[in-house]
């Protein structure tokens, strides 16, 4: 997959830009988990899985609503341009959060965790659509793959080396790291010379944002086309935000609780831990799903609905686990599913979708995954509240899981692409990668 980026000099610094943010994004997730749970503690008015439930949504909730803007704005200004900024304006808002020291503060916490990802969905949507440009057509795929392979791999990397740092050296620094990343991003694009933003047919109007108009557009282009199911499959995948939850109440309550840990330092290596193993998943699922299933429209319609069910399997046999490691190894196993169901219906939808309309759709996925997820998340911190059971809260949200993913294989078995005129150039037609998230 390396000689993608031997042979693409542009995707080359895009990738880079990629592994050094995404390194610190997962440092800074870890510093915020922790943060979170050594704040809030037991005497917190709110409990602890609403917390972290929280933390979550104020993850997804700015890009939902911001993505329907971000789209259209990605589609028609510098791309590089809205990239750059993203990153300065996030350096700035992670270097702030050093402030954060004491339980009154949480709302602060929570205020810039918010900031940080509705700028993201900028940097998020402008990415998307400028990489086909950065790439010849037959790497494409192998693009893609290199992406989401990174996303896994620094995943990997940065939650088990957070986990690390924030027990030697405290959350404050972990988060001076983190912007200290971001201002290495937008180095590496700073002068990165892309293909002009295609002049869209209709001109940008904000009561057309207000009234989502752009978005009807890009969805009634999905519709034509015929691939409607594919665009929801990550909103029938928005149970899965529970799971999120369920990592950050595993490390905290399950695998690093400690009357002495005043710190949160077992906590912080048990979530990196998990986290982790996380990434390890999310790297090997599309990369065997591609060798053993295929790349074919049929292939990555199975891809999709067999992640459902090996994402439930393994946070199944998670709920059982009360050994860190065997638990990482189920964690491990569930996001092949996850990933592979991430990444299969990505490649689905933008193999089809004209270049014209890609930020839009890639908008409107967004807001359906995003909303779903925030949901999925704070259902599963609301039931644990209540039940006080990790394992109950797991199962539930694998049943859940499971039921809608039968449900939406239901509504794809009929679901045939539909050519829309003369095959695009290169650019035009090509697959659009963007900063996978997947749970």
């Amino acid at each position: 997959m390396l000689r993608v980026v031997l042979d693409n000099p542009l995707f080359a610094r895009l990738w880079a830009a990629q592994v050094i943010s995404q390194a610190g994004d997962w440092l800074n997730r870890v510093a915020v988990i922790v943060l979170i749970g050594t704040l809030g503690g037991h005497e917190h008015l709110t409990g602890i899985g609403v917390l972290f439930g929280a933390e979550l949504v104020l993850r997804l909730l700015p890009s939902a609503f911001l993505g329907p803007i971000a789209g259209p704005i990605a589609d028609r200004l510098p791309r590089r341009l809205l990239m750059v900024t993203a990153d300065l304006v996030r350096a700035g808002i992670v270097a702030c959060l050093c402030f954060v020291r004491e339980p009154e503060h949480l709302v602060w916490l929570y205020a810039g965790v918010g900031a940080q990802m509705g700028v993201a969905i900028f940097f998020d949507a402008s990415r998307a659509g400028a990489l086909p440009s950065t790439v010849a057509r037959k790497d494409l795929h192998a693009a893609h793959t290199l992406s989401a392979a990174t996303w896994s791999m620094m995943l990997g990397i940065g939650a088990l080396t957070g986990g690390i740092l924030v027990d030697r050296l405290g959350v404050q620094a972990v988060f001076v790291i983190d912007a200290v990343t971001y201002l290495a991003s937008a180095a590496c694009l700073f002068g990165l010379k892309l293909v002009p933003t295609p002049v869209p047919n209709e001109p940008l109007r904000w009561r057309d944002l207000v009234l989502l108009a752009d978005l009807r557009r890009g969805l009634a282009h999905v519709r034509q086309l015929g691939i409607t199911p594919m665009l929801w499959a990550k909103t029938f995948w928005g149970a899965a935000g529970g799971y999120l939850v369920i990592l950050a109440l595993a490390g905290h309550q399950r695998f690093g609780a400690s009357e002495s840990d005043e710190t949160g330092s077992g906590a912080a290596l048990a979530t990196g831990v998990l986290y982790a193993a996380r990434g390890v998943g999310t790297g090997l699922g599309p990369i065997l799903s591609r060798r053993w299933i295929g790349e074919t429209d049929a292939a990555l319609k199975l891809q999709t609905s067999l992640g459902f069910v090996v994402a439930a399997f393994g946070y199944t046999l998670f709920g059982f686990a009360h050994d860190l490691y065997v638990a990482a190894l189920w964690v491990a196993v569930a996001h092949l599913g996850g990933s592979t169901l991430w990444i299969a219906s990505t490649v689905y939808w933008q193999r089809h979708v004209a270049d014209e309309f890609r930020g839009r759709v890639f908008a409107i996925e967004f807001l359906g995954m995003d909303l779903a997820f925030a949901s999925g998340g704070l259902f599963a911190g609301l039931l644990f509240d209540a039940t006080g059971s990790l394992a109950v809260t797991v199962w539930v949200v694998s049943g859940l899981v499971a039921f809608l993913g039968a449900v939406w294989t239901w509504r794809a078995r009929g679901m045939q692409p539909r050519a829309q005129g003369a095959e695009p150039t290169s650019s035009s037609a090509a697959v659009v990668p963007h900063e996978e998230i997947e749970p």
